[in-house]
């Protein structure tokens, strides 16, 4: 190559590196144009959308004080602590000028027999820790749950007569029924001692003429709000559904036994074997006979033809009968009209009973106990009774018919029965040679 050639070659070489150099120059100052141009952007589109978003800015301030604020400027301070209610109907109303005949219509009780309740359950339901304000009285408590049962209102229309929440009167309505069961069923709900089943079969005696009867026991539907899951289970023989409520009552309307744990398509004869009154009626019921015409005959409770003959269960003769065993029963029917009206009594003083109401059915059983507990305190009490109160129950039985359960000639391997057939045929034949010969309406023939 000549030597010209080769410096030509340079200069374009050089020249082309000037050039570049000098693209570079543009391009980094463009570039640094553009960046400077963004961040100019991005100031003023954030000074405006300060000002747009004053309001909100001033919520999120707000809501961090809230939040966190406490932690490091001192307590909280609350725009709202509780919503201003009015509880002059409890205090200047009821506990003021409320009447004896007053306190029966709206609480089924007296002010004294309520006032006897809340001494007994005053210690249970005593707060346990130091509330942040002044919790809801004892006497309170107890009113709300009392006047729920017996009315069968919404939580929200007890929340208003006493001037709190609602949530407040489930929370107290829970309490309260559970501290009943807790502290008052033992006490109030129980068979008969000796002395006391003493009295009991004279009294029945006396009454109807059936010897050595010291209960009668029967079963009640009670409306419920059944479950999704396993609600055919629920649904009794006449298509709603329910709870069975299994119970026997002394001649006076007291409950001394209870059981309400099985759906309403389950039959009588089947909840009463599952009961523990049949698995423990050997220590329930005393083995104290009374010697009747040269036969010993002892205590045994009343049921109808729904339930099995057994040591200590009577019932009735079924199927075609005979004049004497028709009479038999019908002293026997006359005689279990106590427990009839009993659940009538006791439906009619707690109305929540008759409808289905608003709480979860696995606690309706605490519900009906509850109920019972308070049945047998007001009839110890002896505080009145308002018969109109059973127009209602007369009314609900139209929406909700008890379901009529059918004849159980069944006979229980495990137990011998052949010694109370043999009873029952003497107690026959005592029933026509010493009272007058009754029949029965219908006799099947």
């Amino acid at each position: 190559m000549k030597y010209s050639n080769y410096l030509q070659l340079l200069q374009m070489i050089e020249l082309l590196r000037m050039n570049l150099k000098q693209q570079n120059k543009r391009r980094n100052k463009l570039r640094r144009l553009v960046i400077k141009k963004r961040r100019d952007f991005k100031i003023k589109l954030c000074d405006d959308l300060k000002k747009m978003n004053l309001h909100y800015r001033q919520q999120l301030l707000d809501s961090y004080r809230l939040s966190i604020g406490p932690l490091l400027n001192g307590p909280r301070i609350r725009s709202l602590w509780m919503k201003k209610r009015s509880s002059d109907w409890w205090l200047e109303i009821v506990n003021v000028q409320f009447r004896k005949e007053d306190w029966i219509e709206n609480f089924r009780m007296t002010k004294e027999t309520f006032e006897k309740i809340v001494k007994e359950l005053t210690i249970h339901l005593q707060p346990n820790c130091l509330p942040v304000r002044a919790p809801v009285a004892i006497d309170k408590k107890i009113a709300m749950t009392i006047y729920k049962l017996a009315s069968c209102c919404e939580y929200r229309i007890v929340g208003n007569a006493f001037g709190v929440h609602k949530s407040t009167v489930k929370k107290c309505f829970y309490q309260v029924v559970k501290a009943i069961n807790t502290v008052l069923l033992s006490k109030y709900v129980k068979f008969p001692d000796e002395n006391e089943a003493l009295r009991i079969a004279n009294a029945v005696e006396k009454k109807t003429g059936m010897v050595q009867v010291i209960g009668m026991i029967d079963g009640t539907h009670i409306p419920i709000l059944a479950p999704v899951n396993g609600r055919l289970d629920y649904i009794n023989r006449k298509g709603w559904t329910s709870l069975i409520c299994q119970a026997v009552v002394d001649h006076e309307y007291k409950f001394t036994d209870i059981c309400c744990k099985f759906p309403g398509s389950v039959h009588d004869a089947a909840v009463l074997k599952s009961s523990n009154l049949y698995n423990y009626a050997h220590q329930k019921i005393h083995s104290i006979k009374k010697n009747i015409d040269g036969v010993d005959v002892p205590y045994f409770l009343l049921g109808d033809p729904a339930y099995p003959l057994l040591p200590w269960l009577m019932k009735g003769y079924t199927g075609s009968v005979s004049i004497e065993e028709d009479n038999f029963n019908t002293y026997l029917s006359s005689a279990r009209m106590a427990v009839e009206n009993a659940f009538g009594r006791l439906k009619g003083r707690w109305r929540c009973l008759q409808k289905r109401i608003d709480i979860h059915h696995s606690f309706v059983p605490s519900v009906v106990s509850c109920c019972v507990t308070l049945h047998n305190i007001i009839e110890m009490e002896h505080d009145h009774f308002n018969t109109t109160w059973l127009r209602n129950v007369e009314d609900s039985d139209v929406v909700y018919p008890q379901p009529t359960t059918s004849v159980t000639n069944r006979r229980d391997t495990s137990l011998n029965v052949d010694d109370m057939k043999k009873i029952r045929e003497h107690l026959k034949m005592y029933m026509v040679n010493n009272y007058p010969l009754r029949s029965s309406s219908v006799r099947t023939l």
